[in-house]
């Protein structure tokens, strides 16, 4: 949830002032102070990129002189992207509309991009609020990780195992895979992406949650062992 929080606030989509915890209100429309031609599918790239698990409608207003477009995302449908009119449904060339009447039932739907509205439509409207975030500390030349405040009483966390990397001339990881891995294993999920919190890249830091017990890989909410 953070991730997409971010790529929202980041294009000024959503504000946060003053938060500690991110909140994302499922099923409002965010719209932005300014946009440009080609932002709708950059959006969406960033999007699927970032959390394919997501389900989501980006569209771009018709204008005067154009016609609006909208694409929408679920994970094993894919992309269903049109052109729109001022009401933002879908419009059709008259060879389009040919085409669509040649199609079986089925795909005829598909094409009108009826299985993508319905499994939008039946998204949850909850709110999604961010899980408790523990800052959590790496040093790739020893390979200690720990997660900081996320044991019992608060204690810190040290994950096994140790995970070497290298770090090269540039302050770039060679290989997060299996820092990731022993998070998982260790019943953590990585909020965010890893950076360096030093000048030499000697340490690197990021958040991550307690995995759900249902998740592949984790031992659930009974994490690490404790330094």
């Amino acid at each position: 949830m953070r991730s997409v929080a971010t790529i929202l606030e980041d294009r000024g989509l959503i504000h946060r002032e003053h938060v500690e915890r991110r909140t994302l209100l499922i099923g409002l429309t965010c719209t932005p102070d300014l946009c440009s031609p080609g932002d709708l599918l950059d959006l969406a790239d960033d999007l699927i990129d970032t959390a394919p698990e997501v389900s989501f409608t980006v569209y771009e207003d018709s204008t005067d002189e154009w016609l609006g477009s909208f694409c929408r995302y679920v994970p094993g449908l894919g992309r269903f992207v049109a052109s729109t009119d001022h009401d933002g449904d879908a419009v059709f060339t008259a060879r389009e509309v040919l085409e669509l009447d040649q199609m079986s039932p089925g795909d005829r739907r598909a094409a009108l991009g009826v299985p993508w509205s319905e499994a939008i439509a039946a998204m949850p409207t909850d709110d999604a609020v961010e899980p408790q975030p523990y800052n959590t500390r790496w040093d790739p030349a020893s390979g200690k990780i720990t997660a900081l405040g996320a044991g019992p009483d608060g204690a810190d966390v040290t994950i096994t195992p140790a995970c070497v990397t290298e770090v090269d001339d540039d302050g770039n990881l060679a290989d997060t895979t299996a820092a990731d891995a022993a998070l998982a294993g260790n019943g953590f999920l990585r909020a965010n992406p890893w950076e360096a919190l030093n000048v030499t890249c000697r340490t690197w830091g990021t958040d991550v949650y307690l995995a759900p017990e249902d998740t592949p890989g984790s031992t659930g909410p009974t994490p690490g062992i404790q330094s």
